[in-house]
């Protein structure tokens, strides 16, 4: 697969608490986008360490003879562990005490696409039209699947970055798992720096019309023009 990234501190932000890894080989090809949150450098400490760690699981776990359903269940064990290694360490060293971090992972292998997801970075599949394949863990998405608020009303909800599930917080956390088939559709994975400025309509624009290392220099900078509050990540997969 093609894959490029980006990730920018944006325009009022010191320190850019966004990670990103990717991987591509014959066999299979994975790309991750971690959004990191707790203070000063604690963040940035969080995220790099769910990508690294995951990234290395992954690489000593996939085998040939492995199913998808059986590479899910890797995926699992990598959150599930990243969790535990990120939350031990917090309570370990005062500094980063309460430290937490996004994780949101593709994988393509053998015609599917299999996902993990924690938080409110998001994925998106793009083919003849865009799919959110992850649902954001916060507290404006409880209210819209609860009926209370509207998605419209949801982007400007005083509220909207607080989210109800991160990796490292606590002890034991549940990542969202899924298999879809994959037929060659483009795969947007974003921090909410990038998908809080710019809407699906847009972002499926971009991402149809331009080639990865355009896409993602283009979508970062359309948000930074947009105030770039936050740090601002795109990755883009498209298959070849």
């Amino acid at each position: 697969m093609n894959i490029e990234a980006l990730s920018d501190v944006g325009q009022v932000r010191k320190i850019n608490e966004d990670s990103f890894a990717y991987f591509n080989s014959d066999k299979y090809s994975y790309a991750i986008v971690a959004d990191g949150m707790g203070g000063h450098l604690a963040g940035e400490v969080a995220s790099k360490m769910a990508v690294d760690f995951i990234g290395e699981y992954i690489q000593e776990h996939i085998t040939d003879d492995l199913d998808h359903f059986q590479v899910k269940e890797v995926l699992n064990q990598a959150f599930l562990k990243s969790n535990n290694n990120i939350y031990s360490y917090s309570c370990e060293n005062e500094s980063v005490m309460g430290m937490g971090t996004t994780a949101t992972m593709c994988l393509v292998r053998g015609g599917y696409l299999i996902y993990a997801h924690i938080g409110d970075s998001r994925a998106y599949m793009i083919g003849d039209n865009i799919t959110a394949i992850t649902r954001d863990h916060s507290y404006v998405q409880e209210l819209v699947k609860l009926g209370q608020i509207t998605p419209e009303e949801a982007k400007t909800h005083p509220r909207r970055n607080y989210i109800t599930r991160a990796m490292g917080v606590e002890k034991d956390v549940k990542a969202d798992l899924g298999i879809k088939t994959y037929k060659g559709e483009k795969i947007l994975i974003c921090s909410d720096g990038l998908h809080g400025k710019i809407d699906d309509g847009e972002l499926f624009e971009k991402v149809k019309e331009l080639d990865p290392k355009e896409c993602v220099r283009e979508l970062v900078a359309m948000a930074n023009d947009r105030g770039g509050e936050d740090n601002i990540t795109a990755l883009v997969m498209e298959g070849e």
